[in-house]
């Protein structure tokens, strides 16, 4: 009996998001979310999730904020376009108990099956002028994006002016399956830490 075709290729993502590396910051929390395109279905896993607020150490040079936070999803898709993205929003909790962003980042998730360690650089939106520079100062709420999801997304990018806050890191392992079937290599990534 032939084998049937499969309808569609699975794409399983586990991991964790491991620290974030920010000079400025103390103390903070980290919000993910995965986005993806139409052609794309959610089978399991949550697609956001926000971590515990972790400080960093007082001693040694490099002080990181540490979260280990688990990361795990599965997809089904016809078609590549729209690969998944994972998006970060970092927040520090300021002395009045604020919630301040100190850096976005996003990376889509590895195309291929293995091990990965994925640097993601952090950044966050500049005020519009002087004046609500000023503002955001004085209020304690600097500028931060309307949609949490916008990191993700190619419109309107050319107009945001950012400033870059540091960096996080992210170990993923990808499962994929029937990739083939739609003319797609299923090579395995190799194990390796890559910045993007």
């Amino acid at each position: 009996m032939a084998k049937a075709e499969a309808s569609f290729f699975t794409v399983i993502v586990t991991g964790q998001i491991e620290f974030a590396d920010i000079p400025s910051c103390d103390n903070a929390y980290c919000k993910y979310a995965i986005v993806h395109g139409d052609d794309w279905t959610h089978l399991d896993g949550p697609e956001d999730g926000i971590s515990q607020i972790t400080r960093k150490t007082s001693s040694g040079p490099e002080q990181k904020l540490v979260w280990n936070f688990p990361v795990e999803v599965t997809y089904k898709a016809t078609n590549a376009f729209g690969w998944p993205q994972l998006i970060l929003s970092v927040y520090e909790i300021d002395a009045m108990g604020r919630d301040i962003i100190k850096g976005y980042g996003c990376v889509h998730l590895p195309i291929a099956s293995g091990n990965f360690v994925r640097t993601v650089p952090l950044y966050k939106p500049l005020s519009a002028s002087i004046a609500q520079q000023f503002i955001n100062w004085a209020t304690g709420r600097p500028a931060e994006f309307s949609n949490p999801k916008f990191p993700a997304m190619g419109e309107g990018r050319e107009v945001t002016r950012v400033q870059s806050t540091g960096h996080a890191s992210v170990a993923l392992n990808v499962i994929t399956k029937d990739m083939a079937t739609f003319g797609y290599s299923e090579a395995k990534g190799a194990a390796v830490r890559v910045a993007i």
